[in-house]
């Protein structure tokens, strides 16, 4: 009897990178990784890759998924043949789902997402130096930033206002993958300005681009049915053969090299000033000691008493007080992280206390292991400064 055999290569993999973690992907763990992001195919996608026979399989411990792909022999140099036709307009495209809220304060994000955005990361970059196994698909090597890589996104309803007068004929919507267009069905004109109507029903999801008179007047994300549902971004992924060789998934004679690609898409953690808002109740005994002290004695006690830490790195400073309420704040920006270790010696953690009487021989801690800031809020109210709080009653 004959036998048959099948084989998967893979195609391309991805991960997503959080610094804020110890392991640079998601919160710690034994046996389970709890993501941030839930990334799966959409429903075009998964159509897509059973017709060319290709395999989705989500990678927790990388954050992100691989893609496998069936292959039916080798060119003369080695690389494996792709069994089924790819085209220059082929694509993957995948949703992100946010699962942890907290992730727009610990990284560098906009403090509050527009409801009819999303972030975009796409393959198609112009990046000849980026490594093959480190692919990054934000616009910034550095990271995803929350202006570049955003776009609008649009159902197939869409609607444009025009600070001119226009015509139908002049209006189009271009897919920038595919180059396909479709022409504006309803234009409008009254004082001077147009409300134009497309309907993009006809095109597949993607980037696209509104041209009047040829004028690149907006750029959009088409989403079809999707648009109105909860999500974080999208990522696609070209299949063209004319993508840069290290973005290159494809090649030219439909073979993949040995060296996949491997894409990220990396957030950088947010860092942030550090304000200690200390209240002192009637029956503190810190609160009683400073009630017997004079005006005078008082101003002194009061330059003694500080937040410190065990860190020659970081410092406090006291920007504000009263008898009662005493704010502290980094002298510098700390990033935020999921375990702050010291800059010396990543086996020790960071302990911060109060203390007071500090550089005198009567130097006491009043309470010490004082906790980290929260990523469950943070205050962007005083930009460009961005305060961590935490909030102490003694």
């Amino acid at each position: 009897m004959a036998t048959i055999t099948i084989k998967y290569t893979e195609l391309l993999s991805l991960s997503v990178k959080q610094p804020f973690y110890n392991n640079k992907v998601c919160r710690g763990y034994q046996a389970t990784p709890i993501l941030d992001f839930n990334i799966v195919p959409t429903p075009e996608t998964l159509a897509f890759m059973k017709a060319k026979k290709m395999v989705f399989k989500n990678i927790d411990n990388s954050g992100g998924f691989t893609v496998l792909v069936q292959t039916k022999g080798k060119t003369p140099g080695g690389n494996e043949l792709l069994g089924y036709p790819i085209t220059v307009a082929d694509k993957l495209t995948f949703v992100m789902l946010l699962k942890k809220p907290d992730l727009i304060n610990f990284n560098v994000l906009p403090t509050s997402k527009e409801a009819n955005k999303i972030y975009y990361f796409g393959n198609q970059v112009a990046d000849k130096t980026a490594l093959r196994d480190d692919l990054h698909l934000s616009k910034n090597i550095t990271g995803v930033d929350g202006a570049a890589d955003q776009l609008k996104k649009v159902s197939k309803n869409y609607n444009f206002h025009f600070a001119g007068v226009t015509t139908t004929a002049a209006v189009k919507v271009k897919h920038l993958l595919t180059g396909a267009k479709v022409n504006a069905k309803l234009v409008t004109s009254q004082n001077g300005k147009s409300e134009i109507y497309v309907d993009l029903s006809a095109l597949p999801l993607g980037c696209c681009q509104l041209l009047i008179s040829n004028v690149v007047s907006d750029e959009f994300y088409y989403l079809g049915n999707m648009a109105d549902q909860p999500m974080f971004g999208v990522i696609e992924l070209s299949l063209s053969k004319l993508l840069s060789a290290n973005y290159r998934v494809v090649e030219p004679d439909l073979s993949l090299t040995v060296k996949r690609p491997k894409y990220t898409v990396l957030f950088k953690n947010r860092q942030t000033t550090w304000r200690y808002n200390i209240q002192l109740q009637p029956t503190s005994p810190l609160y009683i000691e400073m009630a017997k002290l004079t005006a005078v004695q008082k101003a002194d006690f009061i330059k003694q008493l500080t937040v410190a830490t065990n860190d020659t790195a970081i410092k406090f400073k006291l920007a504000s007080n009263t008898d009662s309420n005493f704010v502290f704040i980094s002298t510098k920006n700390i990033a935020l992280q999921e375990r702050y270790a010291l800059s010396t010696n990543v086996a020790k953690d960071l302990i911060i206390s109060l203390s007071k009487y500090v550089k005198t021989p009567k130097e006491t801690i009043i309470k010490s292991s004082l906790p980290y800031p929260s990523t469950g809020s943070i205050d962007a109210g005083s930009l460009p400064t961005i305060y961590s709080d935490v909030f102490i009653t003694l």
